[in-house]
């Protein structure tokens, strides 16, 4: 099918016989489906059906349906017309479908409401997987606890059953402290009771989850980890250039690139992890080099997308550090300049709060002198908005210069 002025969807299958060989993963298997949000449910019978969110356009009413079609997972060919099975509880963006039999019925559990404010999680349920899917009476199944609740934008969930047989769900949301919410959408879990026969019930989500069930502790960070360029949690901006990035022990050496943090497009040289507690520490080491040729300019960020970031940057041409903000339809701003002249390093640190961001350095003089330097802040608010994911800290490196090496990028979650 041609694309649309909203995506144009490619959606394949992998599978693998060991998820931590990545030679065991096998070439996409392509399937034809204009749309997002694929699962599969694999029928006691053997036969394998795709349901996913149809995208008529997000231009168009409606917006979206869920459809299905049984496939041959061997080759992505399709095994029966693509058919409309419901069109959610309230008909608006109906998306990530998931089907479960259970007591004789396929319950055929969904999103819909649009992903942000009005998320929630609907489901219907049939004798026959084509249906038609009767829509439960008592939806939504799930959804915010009230308009001013911490917890909002809750949706995109799937049921499971653990080891014990207790049902559980777990679904995205977001934390809303007034207008601070740069974390995005996380990863919620609540209990779920599923009598025979009936729709399941599903607890409020919470902050601080109740439950008599067995449940694991959550691990908090409480000191710095060192960033690696291996580390699982390492991300970069785009595809990388991974030949621009090297690293030896705990330094990281950046290659610059031509493009900058506000380039929408092309290879940018950025790297780091993803802010995961909305109280949480960033810190690197930069030498500080007059006698480099070229002109690069390089730091430590807190980052959203071009048009949102923040960034503690080091010019070795003009010699000083800038904290540099930029917020969705304003122009770049310069919060302040710390000049760097005989100067050996600067330790970078971003502090964050549920309000906001504190930017400092300690500044080491060639005289083996040190200061602590208070460069801004920013509110968190500048970082929020109607986002699927969060904030990265990163270090980068733009301009014509040599690599830069960056010691001790540490950050504490």
């Amino acid at each position: 099918m041609a694309p649309d002025l909203d995506f144009a969807p490619e959606n394949f299958i992998i599978t693998a016989t060991d998820l931590e060989d990545p030679t065991s993963f096998s070439d996409p298997i392509h399937f034809d489906f204009h749309g997002i949000d694929p699962s599969l449910f694999f029928d006691e019978d053997g036969r394998v059906y795709l349901q996913g969110s149809w995208i008529h356009g997000y231009r168009n009413t409606p917006a979206t349906v869920i459809r299905q079609a049984e496939i041959d997972l061997s080759t992505g060919q399709l095994l029966s017309p693509v058919l409309d099975i419901w069109s959610g509880h309230t008909a608006k963006v109906p998306e990530g479908p998931h089907i479960y039999k259970k007591d004789g019925y396929y319950y055929l559990l969904i999103a819909e409401g649009g992903t942000h404010r009005g998320h929630k999680i609907t489901m219907s349920r049939s004798k026959s997987i084509w249906g038609p899917f009767a829509s439960f009476e008592g939806n939504p199944v799930l959804a915010a606890d009230a308009a001013q609740a911490c917890i909002q934008c809750v949706g995109h969930g799937e049921l499971f059953q653990d080891s014990l047989g207790d049902w559980w769900a777990v679904m995205l949301a977001r934390r809303e402290y007034g207008a601070s919410f740069p974390l995005g959408r996380e990863t919620y879990l609540t209990p779920v009771e599923w009598p025979e026969g009936e729709f399941p019930t599903f607890a409020p989500v919470r902050l601080e989850q109740e439950s008599n069930r067995p449940m694991a502790e959550k691990v908090v960070q409480s000191c710095f980890a060192p960033v690696s360029l291996n580390s699982p949690p390492t991300i970069y901006l785009r595809s990388p250039d991974l030949d621009h990035y090297a690293q030896s022990g705990t330094g990281i050496f950046l290659a610059p690139s031509q493009a900058n943090l506000e380039a929408p497009s092309g290879t940018m040289t950025f790297v780091g992890q993803r802010q995961t507690s909305l109280n949480a520490v960033a810190q690197v080491i930069l030498p500080v080099n007059d006698t480099a040729t070229g002109e690069t300019f390089y730091g430590l960020t807190v980052y959203k997308d071009p048009f949102r970031y923040v960034a503690i940057e080091y010019s070795n041409q003009d010699r000083c550090l800038s904290v540099r903000v930029q917020e969705t339809g304003k122009p770049l701003v310069t919060l302040s300049c710390l000049a760097a002249r005989e100067t050996s390093s600067l330790q970078l640190s971003i502090e964050s709060s549920i309000d906001s961001y504190a930017f400092e350095c300690l500044q080491t003089h060639n005289s083996g002198r040190t200061e602590q330097v208070k460069l801004g802040e920013v509110p968190s608010s500048a970082l929020s908005g109607d986002d699927f994911t969060g904030t990265v800290y990163a270090i980068f490196a733009s301009g014509d210069g040599a690599p830069v090496k960056f010691e001790s990028f540490q950050i504490q979650n």
